[in-house]
């Protein structure tokens, strides 16, 4: 197996094979609280503008505005704390994120791209393991345009699994409760609750796919 990280939204246009897009605070955590709570599809978006255009259609928007802030197209924030208790059963979500969403529409070299973070991290992996896949791109997202630790540390973890390697989860879990994502969401966005969220090793084993339709792209699970 062959397994290449390539980080940023930069890095996803140039990501080949399976994609693993990872986006640990908040949207690929955000994705598969959707899921557990009933959704049927979410469709990614990049603009509040672009979610706004599906909401005639009875969808329900979820997202956020440019620094991660409440922005008012949205029916709820892009936070798994607030809707981890909704009931969203066989609705479709339209998702807008800074960065997730952005990078799954970018990933045009890609075979099939999956979306990772630490709460379905070995839900991924057992995935590509049993796909017997070669070729993978780790896509670890960061924030404007910089790094950011809790993406790559968690696409560190991944390939670690892949390769059959030890990794030690408290020490990772320790290190992304103080980076400056973790800081940025706990302090100046109050959500402490969405660092918690993300930290939950493994708690919701879903593995979001992104299927192309005729005229968008859709995540949905992979059952």
């Amino acid at each position: 197996m062959k397994i290449k990280t390539h980080s940023l939204i930069e890095g996803s246009k140039e990501a080949e094979g399976i994609v693993v897009i990872i986006d640990v605070l908040r949207a690929c955590t955000t994705v598969p609280v959707l899921f557990s709570q009933g959704a049927s599809e979410i469709i990614p978006v990049i603009t509040p503008e672009d979610a706004a255009e599906y909401e005639r259609h009875d969808h329900i928007l979820v997202g956020e505005g440019e620094d991660g802030s409440v922005h008012d197209s949205f029916h709820y924030n892009n936070s798994p704390s607030e809707i981890y208790d909704v009931d969203f059963t066989d609705k479709t979500i339209v998702l807008r994120s800074n960065n997730a969403t952005r990078a799954i529409l970018n990933a045009k070299k890609a075979s099939e791209i999956v979306l990772a973070s630490f709460v379905n991290l070995d839900a991924v992996v057992n995935y590509i393991r049993n796909h017997h896949i070669e070729d993978v791109t780790l896509v670890p997202l960061g924030r404007l345009g910089e790094k950011g630790l809790e993406d790559e540390l968690c696409a560190e973890a991944i390939k670690k699994k892949l390769e059959g390697l030890a990794y030690d989860f408290e020490v990772y879990r320790k290190r992304v409760y103080d980076c400056d994502c973790a800081v940025l969401v706990r302090d100046i966005l109050k959500k402490p609750e969405d660092v918690e969220f993300a930290l939950k090793l493994n708690s919701y084993p879903i593995v979001p796919k992104v299927c192309s339709l005729e005229n968008h792209k859709v995540i949905r699970v992979i059952r």
